[in-house]
């Protein structure tokens, strides 16, 4: 059983590496030529999961003992392949906006493909600012309110002093008036 599960895996991983080498060169394709290719990397996409069963198949029926590792790179896999299908599945999104927008030329696309990766790093620079920015305001809250407490806590103190001092300033003035009768 060992040796069917590892065929298997190594067949997956052959066609995982396929169609990932396939994806990532679909932003090379234009036209009919990106259509072809799509197409391709989908029959790779269902051979790899196919291949994937086999090897789901070869796991569950592997002792328990060693399943649980069998499952783990199972679940790898299957992430991979989820990873493969959504850049697939975006490929496949882009080809009628792409047709559309005329973008069947090696060159306008690379200048386009340009032009979107400096607005990617525009929105990735804006990103950053505006994370540094509520960072300061969040910063300029905390001194606000500390600075709050503080001054609350002087006031506190004040009243307690006025307090200390009025009680002070009305026995001076009895001791005052006492002294002055004295005196008379």
């Amino acid at each position: 059983k060992g040796e069917m599960l590892a065929e298997y895996t190594r067949e997956l991983q052959a066609q995982l590496d396929a169609v990932y080498a396939k994806t990532r060169a679909l932003d090379d394709e234009f036209g009919p030529a990106r259509r072809a290719a799509i197409t391709r990397c989908e029959a790779d996409l269902a051979a790899a999961r196919e291949a994937l069963g086999a090897v789901e198949l070869e796991v569950n029926a592997l002792p328990r003992s060693e399943r649980a590792a069998g499952l783990e790179e199972l679940k790898a896999h299957k992430a991979k392949i989820a990873a493969l299908a959504a850049d697939l599945k975006r490929a496949v999104v882009s080809l009628p906006r792409d047709e559309l927008l005329g973008r069947d030329d090696p060159e306008e696309a690379a200048t386009l493909r340009g032009e979107r990766e400096e607005a990617h790093a525009r929105l990735l620079a804006t990103h950053d600012r505006t994370r540094a920015g509520t960072r300061k305001l969040r910063d300029a809250a905390r001194t606000v309110a500390e600075t709050e407490e503080i001054g609350a806590a002087i006031m506190g103190d004040l009243a307690a002093q006025r307090q200390t001092l009025m009680h002070s300033s009305g026995v001076l003035r009895a001791t005052a008036e006492r002294l002055h009768r004295a005196r008379q």
